[in-house]
């Protein structure tokens, strides 16, 4: 692959604490049920305001989910930087793959203010051509529409770009995109249903490094 592209939750940071905090303390709020940490993880992938959606439950009227996703987007600014961290050997990864020349970018269906925020304080030290996260300008992964602005900005054809997820929803995004979809199997998503894509599987930082660096 000439480029990669990174998904950010469940892929280069675990954000679940942080979120689930942030998560559970928005709908303590307005006295609807808190959820453990296992299960608030699989209400990620889409966004957040289908995270709160999720977390309310049944089929909630708009009007109670942007109350509890305003109320939410506030707790997790206090939670995301504490809440969240690097995945053993991503640091390593990234400086390797820098050293060797290779253009970066993440594409998250985090809020972007967040996601910017994360990069900031976490990976600063990586020269990325695109951080972008969840724009109302942008729709959600797997709209491809993300992805292939940073393709445009990286000036290589998404055909020899790697998108690198822990999700369907970014092996969606890779697809839609005409890119190469890499699935990593430490994130937010059961084991089983990414093996039911057809994108490969790694299991370490050093076996994504491996398939990144590998002629496709």
């Amino acid at each position: 692959m000439r480029a990669a592209i990174f998904d950010l939750d469940g892929t280069l940071v675990n954000s679940l604490p942080g979120i689930a905090d942030a998560l559970n303390s928005a709908l303590a709020a307005q006295g609807l049920s808190t959820h453990p940490r296992d299960l608030v993880e699989r209400f990620i992938g889409n966004g957040s305001r289908m995270l709160v959606s999720r977390g309310i439950g049944g089929e909630p009227p708009d009007t109670l989910v942007d109350k509890i996703h305003e109320s939410f987007l506030s707790f997790y600014s206090e939670s995301l930087i504490s809440g969240t961290h690097l995945y053993p050997g991503v640091r390593t990864m990234l400086k390797d793959l820098h050293l060797d020349g290779m253009p970066m970018a993440v594409c998250s269906n985090k809020p972007h203010q967040y996601t910017v925020a994360i990069m900031t304080q976490m990976f600063s030290w990586v020269p990325w051509i695109m951080v972008l996260g969840q724009k109302k300008s942008i729709p959600i992964k797997p709209d491809p529409t993300g992805a292939l602005s940073i393709a445009s900005a990286m000036q290589i054809p998404a055909s020899e770009i790697a998108f690198v997820g822990d999700s369907t929803v970014d092996f969606e995004t890779a697809q839609a995109a005409g890119m190469n979809p890499v699935l990593v199997e430490w994130g937010f998503s059961p084991l089983e249903k990414l093996a039911l894509t057809t994108a490969p599987l790694v299991s370490s930082t050093a076996a994504l490094r491996k398939c990144l660096q590998a002629p496709h």
